[in-house]
């Protein structure tokens, strides 16, 4: 339990005092005004805070895990390393702030405000977010394995080098974000946007895509190999070198697509549309379902082994 009554820590942040390692488990705070106080490493897990204004607070390398905030902003705070491991997260906003290596594995998310937070090397393993803004965020390196996602937005975020493999995500936004040599194998994607992204060398082997839109996208050397797209506009989109061998291609158009020397060995086509797309030195060795047209207009624009 912690040391200090909510009023108690309340008198101590107007006379300026700053906790530091200080035991403030379960701390219940509510309607309370501690825009730039300091909370560093210290121990507030289980805490509760309600309908709070905590800009510019530091809560540098402090535990959080299992604590309940509803109706914070955090705007500009330093959460350096901050532990919010299993808490739950309500109507938080966190814009500016510096998340650096914090930890969020398992935590709960619900209408979260994150514009231009940095969380590079942040841990969002198994999170369950719903209704979140991470736009123009820094998720550079950020590990989210397995988290499931629902109406999130990444527009202009970077997420160079991230994990998220076996990610379950539904109704997000990613225009111009920045996924290049970020993990996304085995994630499964319904609804989504990534138009104007750029995803070179990104990994999505054995992933699921369903109704995704990657219109003007750069997929240079994309590993799409083994994944399921379903619904899938590619529209403009750059898959120079791409890798599709054993992918599951329905609904597909690509039309002006560059899949110039992309390895297209061993899939499977329904109904995908090649309208002006270049093909040249792309590889289709026992490739499926081609239309008799199709095989023709391929090996006339160049395409290999049909």
């Amino acid at each position: 339990m912690t040391l200090f009554s909510a009023k108690e820590v309340l008198l101590k942040v107007e006379s300026g005092y700053e906790f530091k390692q200080a035991e403030l488990s379960r701390l219940k705070l509510t309607g309370v005004n501690i825009d730039g106080a300091t909370f560093a490493n210290c121990y507030m897990r289980g805490a509760i805070v309600t309908d709070a204004s905590c800009q510019k607070l530091n809560f540098k390398h402090t535990n959080l895990a299992f604590a309940k905030l509803t109706d914070v902003n955090l705007s500009q705070a330093n959460l350096e390393r901050t532990e919010f491991n299993s808490a739950t997260l309500n109507n938080v906003v966190f814009d500016d702030a510096n998340g650096y290596k914090a930890k969020f594995f398992g935590a709960k998310l619900k209408n979260i405000r994150a514009k231009q937070m940095n969380l590079s090397f942040a841990d969002l393993r198994d999170i369950f977010g719903q209704d979140i803004s991470f736009d123009s965020a820094n998720l550079n390196k950020i590990s989210a394995i397995k988290a499931a996602l629902e109406e999130v937005n990444f527009e202009r975020a970077t997420l160079t080098s991230s994990d998220l493999r076996g990610a379950n995500i539904k109704n997000s936004r990613w225009l111009r974000a920045n996924l290049q040599n970020a993990n996304l194998s085995q994630v499964k994607l319904e609804s989504a946007d990534f138009d104007e992204a750029s995803l070179v060398n990104t990994k999505l082997s054995k992933s699921r895509l369903d109704a995704v839109r990657f219109v003007r996208a750069e997929l240079i050397e994309i590993d799409l190999s083994r994944a399921e797209l379903s619904d899938v506009d590619l529209t403009d989109s750059n898959l120079i070198s791409a890798n599709l061998e054993g992918a599951s291609l329905t609904n597909v158009k690509l039309n002006k697509a560059n899949l110039q020397d992309a390895n297209c060995e061993q899939t499977v086509w329904h109904n995908v549309d090649f309208a002006d797309c270049n093909v040249n030195g792309a590889v289709f060795s026992k490739a499926k379902g081609i239309t008799k047209q199709q095989v023709q207009w391929l090996k006339e624009n160049g395409a290999l082994n049909i």
